[in-house]
């Protein structure tokens, strides 16, 4: 045989749900889960008690057997010197644990923590006493057989006794998990209610908000169709189609310059390289080239005429390198001789148009601009609210689906803790 004390596999006992049905709150549940716990852990607290009693009782008979065992001489006079030696020493080891752990006190149980404690306190005693006895299993049955069985069966009911006591332990371990993931779920549930809540309202804001929205809309749409009914405006637009019409003319007088001032692009390019006209002159020289129409005016007039004589010295001198020296001296001055009739086909455009402007005033486009701009933001805010609604409907829809699973989840696992149907308040 060899000495120990086995560890018997715990089970929580079954529940059998009765019918008995309570309405809940979320605040209400931590109080019942505390009251479902005080019971078993005051059984616990009481068979750990007993238990202690029934251990001592072991603890008591297994040290009798130990001094009748120490006191034995087991008649080891006729056996081999050396083996003796051995017997004597496993025989004294034996005796000094077991008395050890059978004078220790073991702890007094008053409080759940403390039978936790006298637990531990079982079990290790168990175990060096099985320590002991196993280590030295051969001397006990060949030279000590009487005390073998003896104290065996002490062993057996101390180990008995720690395996009730460990059972009652594990029921109220469990219990108090089940009672913290309870509590948990609660702790979701109350989140996932806030944040429905907190949806909810938002979406009664946005309600709101499109309503107003809506209103200005139709405001706005109002006004803009006001401003476009009067006369002024019908005035307004007539004004500007004729100012749009005139932009064929631009084109025109644009087309002319453009033309002329190409046929001397060549050596104004050229000159632009080797000139060594102050800065701005050569940003006007560089302007020519790419748009003289937008340099062309009066202010400039002299400085244009500057930079083409200076054009016509280098082509002269052979500075600027050119196909033929008389064309290009020839297209010169006559883009000089044309600056006059340039400027004056822009300034009689520009007159007509300056004086077209002028009759604008008559309506107000900024106001209308504005009431145009402010309709298409309010639109646009319009969608957007509405998409953002639709999202949090959607999101509140998921969070309901979410928090029924959750209250399903409680109510289930209260009823199990519990013993009792249990509903949970909306």
């Amino acid at each position: 045989m060899v000495f120990g004390f086995g560890k018997k596999k715990t089970q929580e006992d079954n529940i059998d749900l009765t019918q008995k049905e309570r309405t809940i709150t979320i605040e209400e549940m931590p109080d019942i889960l505390q009251e479902t716990q005080s019971p078993h852990i005051t059984d616990t607290i009481n068979t750990a008690k007993s238990v202690k009693e029934q251990v001592e009782a072991h603890k008591k008979k297994i040290y009798e057997l130990i001094l009748h065992l120490e006191s034995d001489d087991l008649k080891l006079d006729d056996i081999d010197r050396n083996l003796m030696i051995i017997v004597k020493r496993g025989k004294d080891s034996i005796v000094s644990i077991i008395k050890k752990e059978t004078t220790s006190r073991l702890t007094n149980v008053t409080k759940y923590d403390q039978a936790i404690l006298l637990n531990t306190e079982i079990v290790q005693t168990l175990k060096r006493i099985g320590d002991v006895l196993g280590l030295n299993s051969r001397i006990i049955h060949i030279f000590a057989k009487k005390y073998a069985d003896s104290l065996k069966n002490e062993i057996v009911k101390m180990a008995a006794n720690r395996n009730q006591l460990q059972v009652s332990i594990n029921f109220v371990e469990n219990l108090k998990v089940n009672c913290e993931n309870i509590i948990e779920l609660g702790k979701k549930i109350t989140e996932e209610k806030t944040k429905i809540i907190q949806k909810t309202d938002r979406v009664s804001e946005i309600i709101s908000e499109l309503g107003v929205l809506r209103n200005s809309i139709i405001s706005l749409e109002k006004q803009i169709l006001d401003l476009k009914s009067i006369k002024e405006y019908s005035k307004y637009l007539e004004i500007k189609n004729k100012i749009d019409s005139l932009s064929s003319e631009k084109n025109e007088i644009k087309n002319i310059i453009d033309m002329q001032f190409s046929k001397i692009s060549r050596p104004l390019g050229k000159y632009s390289y080797i000139s060594s006209f102050e800065k701005p002159v050569k940003k006007m020289m560089d302007e020519l080239v790419s748009d003289p129409y937008q340099v062309i005016s009066p202010q400039n007039k002299a400085t244009i005429i500057q930079i083409l004589e200076a054009v016509t010295k280098s082509v002269s001198s052979g500075s600027i390198s050119v196909k033929d020296t008389d064309k290009s001296l020839e297209q010169i001055n006559e883009t000089v001789s044309q600056l006059d009739e340039f400027i004056t086909l822009k300034e009689l455009y520009s007159n007509k148009v300056s004086n077209l402007e002028k009759d604008l005033v008559i309506f107000d486009i900024k106001l209308l601009e504005s009431k145009e701009q402010g309709l298409q933001k309010a639109k646009i805010d319009f969608t957007n609210m509405e998409s953002t609604k639709k999202k949090l409907e959607d999101d509140i829809n998921d969070d309901n689906s979410q928090l029924e699973k959750y209250v399903l989840h409680l109510e289930s696992d209260l009823a199990r803790v519990t013993n009792s149907k249990i509903i949970l308040k909306k």
